[in-house]
């Protein structure tokens, strides 16, 4: 059978009440015990130091215990002084039904359930038994208390310790005090059950709305939210739960926005050459060169499209093609990629100028990422800086950091744009970037590929009026 939060939970509770008031019962019990015979143990002996006065003050007037030993009532009148008359003529019966058994039977215990007076024994300086109990058992513990006259010691009282409960008074209370803590013992149990059920549904409570919310996420429904009603961690554990659904919330939405914007980018350049076709093959348009160019242009930017997509969905999955990273001076990929892009830049009226360190720059990466990565970066500033116009690559050193600035003149962005400038298909004016064959892809690219190096990539309004991009690598000691 398959045991429940909550039945684990409660089985515990009680079993840890339950073995705790047990153990409290039985500390409760030894310790009455013990400690009752501790007391009575101690109003013994006081009562006994009271009758070795008395006989010490006895031995000074007679010089012997002649008068016990020839008239027993004498004794019980002793006894009689420290509270024990009454007892006296019974213990004294007692002991001698015990003499009358006979010397072979002097282990035999003394009676149960007897009196201070039934457990003393007085004896000479040299031993003898002048009064009380005739024998000892071997098991019997007694304590000799010296009675000295003129510091010298002319008898000794022994006092036989009582069992730990002796009498039917102390039995009585013991039973009743038993009674009480057992009364004790049940209503914890009854309180340490109900405090075990609401304790376990107060803890299985969110758990519960825990499970209800997971399975509601499994179904789809991101909008799911849990009431958090504490501080503690399940309270903590049901935020980091409405974090994650409104995570999933976002990017279900993003999701349905991507496929949008991938259908709409997809349809656009597909209705340009199914009307373009249809034209042709109804006989409106002639198949001349210019428009078969056209439509050329179009399937390129169709397959660039394609292209970019790909790339970007390998980026996100950690597939995208890179070579094995080494140790690469950024500055050296930077004049290939300057060399590279310079006559296309110069070819629409923009310059070109670089502002690179001379000291070598050290990062750990790959020389393909790179160039694609700078190559986007200035093909960006191509499509979208009026001419004439001026872009600028500079890279310098800022502490363990290396960063290459590349930065063009106007037109600007808006600061709205700036924060969404690496978000996929995003285009500051769709329709002009659509006219300069811009996917709106080329920038996200460019983030996936500068953050799986490790890098970061920002991007602010440039002093030249347009927009400078920032590429930050950590910076490699090669002399290490």
């Amino acid at each position: 059978m398959k045991m429940t939060i909550f039945s684990k939970l409660l089985l515990t509770i009680l079993t840890t009440a339950f073995v705790v008031i047990l153990f409290m019962m039985l500390f409760m019990n030894w310790s009455f015990r013990t400690g009752f015979a501790d007391y009575q143990d101690r109003n013994d002996l006081e009562r006994a130091n009271r009758l070795v006065e008395r006989l010490e003050e006895l031995w000074e007037e007679q010089g012997n215990w002649d008068s016990l030993r020839m008239d027993r009532r004498n004794w019980s009148l002793l006894l009689a002084e420290i509270g024990e008359g009454r007892f006296a003529r019974r213990a004294e019966r007692l002991n001698e039904e015990h003499r009358g058994r006979g010397r072979q039977d002097n282990n035999q215990p003394p009676p149960p359930n007897q009196s201070l007076a039934g457990r003393l024994r007085l004896l000479a300086n040299n031993g003898d038994l002048i009064m009380g109990f005739p024998a000892l058992r071997p098991e019997d513990k007694v304590t000799d208390l010296a009675i000295r006259v003129e510091q010298q010691t002319v008898g000794w009282l022994q006092v036989i310790q009582r069992p730990v409960i002796n009498d039917q008074v102390a039995e009585t209370f013991r039973k009743q005090q038993a009674h009480n803590a057992y009364l004790i013992a049940l209503f914890a149990v009854g309180l340490s059950v109900l405090m075990a059920l609401l304790a376990a549904r107060q803890f299985v409570r969110p758990v519960k709305r825990l499970m209800q919310g997971a399975k509601t996420l499994s179904e789809g429904h991101y909008s799911m939210q849990i009431p958090v009603s504490s501080s503690d961690e399940l309270g903590d554990l049901a935020q980091r739960f409405n974090q994650l659904a409104e995570s999933l919330q976002r990017h279900q939405e993003q999701r349905a926005q991507w496929i949008a914007d991938i259908s709409h980018e997809l349809r656009t350049p597909l209705a340009v050459l199914r009307s373009e076709i249809e034209a042709i093959q109804d006989g409106i348009r002639s198949p001349t060169p210019e428009r078969i160019r056209s439509l050329h242009a179009e399937v390129l930017s169709l397959g660039k499209l394609v292209d970019d997509l790909h790339q970007l969905s390998m980026s996100d999955a950690g597939d995208l093609e890179t070579s094995e990273l080494e140790i690469i001076d950024i500055n050296e990929v930077m004049q290939d990629v300057l060399q590279t892009s310079g006559t296309r830049l110069a070819s629409k009226g923009l310059k070109l100028e670089s502002q690179l360190q001379v000291q070598p720059l050290f990062i750990q990466a790959d020389y393909k990422s790179l160039r694609q990565v700078f190559g986007n970066l200035l093909e960006n500033s191509y499509r979208y800086t009026d001419a004439p116009g001026h872009v600028v690559v500079a890279s310098q050193q800022k502490g363990n950091k290396v960063v290459v600035i590349v930065q063009d003149s106007s037109p600007g962005v808006p600061d709205t744009a700036l924060p969404r400038l690496f978000d996929r298909l995003f285009r500051v004016d769709k329709s002009r970037s659509r006219a300069l064959g811009g996917s709106g892809l080329g920038l996200s690219i460019c983030k996936n590929i500068v953050e799986g190096l490790g890098g970061q990539i920002d991007a602010q309004h440039s002093p030249l009026g347009g927009l400078a991009v920032y590429v930050e690598f950590p910076l490699v000691d090669v002399k290490a």
